[in-house]
């Protein structure tokens, strides 16, 4: 499943055609607008690899694409909002105990506004942690149906999401990601900065990778036979 994934990019005549474009919208967008047909193709990855197909699939479509995607980009801002939430509240407190603690007589006040905040800050790390490995199980249920609502039947959801299957995937998923940035980091170093150039193309590689493999997670725990 693992080298699978890693050829799945490359797969299929369009291959370096989705590849451009998908590194050229990873360039743009922090202009944010570049974000939904870009998550479109995501959710697109993800269907694939429920699939079990071979070849990625094109950009086509694309108020199709950028509609599926303005559902990915919901889905992914309900199930981050927790840990969100999380971190500003914990930036406030930790600032306001950092005001208190420049006067002595509150200082043991500052002190445990401190500690509450680091409370809030490691209570942020953990559900980003948890947020990261459910949304793609949240995608793939809604990639499977087409319907945003299933993204968020939490019991389907988190039936996979804590199944061996889907824990394996994201697992391999997770260390894709990894391996390919730190091959990118070699490169960029190696060749004086000059692979920098190309660190947007490979950044959307390693994406379709980790987002193919989830898909496949998804339908390994749920039993789904590939197409």
């Amino acid at each position: 499943m693992f080298e699978d994934a890693l050829r799945f990019p490359f797969a299929g005549d369009d291959s370096a055609r989705s590849l451009l474009i998908g590194g050229v919208l990873v360039l743009l967008s922090p202009f944010v607008l570049p974000l939904l047909p870009l998550f479109g193709y995501y959710l697109r990855v993800v269907k694939a690899g429920i699939d079990g197909d071979e070849t990625p699939p094109v950009f086509g479509e694309w108020v199709e694409l950028s509609v599926d995607g303005l559902k990915a980009v919901v889905v992914s801002f309900v199930y981050f909002l927790v840990p969100l939430v999380f971190t500003l509240i914990g930036g406030i407190v930790i600032g306001v105990g950092a005001i208190l603690a420049q006067e002595r007589a509150v200082a043991g006040v500052a002190t445990g506004i401190g500690v509450v905040g680091a409370l809030f800050v490691f209570a942020s790390l953990v559900t980003v942690l948890l947020a990261t490995y459910v949304f793609p199980a949240a995608l793939a249920n809604m990639a499977r149906s087409g319907d945003i609502a299933d993204a968020f039947a939490l019991s389907d959801v988190f039936g996979v999401a804590f199944s061996v299957e889907y824990l394996v995937a994201g697992l391999l998923g997770i260390a894709a990601v990894v391996l390919i940035g730190i091959v990118n980091t070699v490169l960029t170093v190696f060749t004086l900065g000059l692979f920098l150039l190309l660190a947007v193309f490979v950044q959307f590689y390693a994406q379709a990778v980790f987002f193919y493999l989830f898909g496949r997670g998804y339908a390994n725990a749920r039993g789904l036979q590939a197409k």
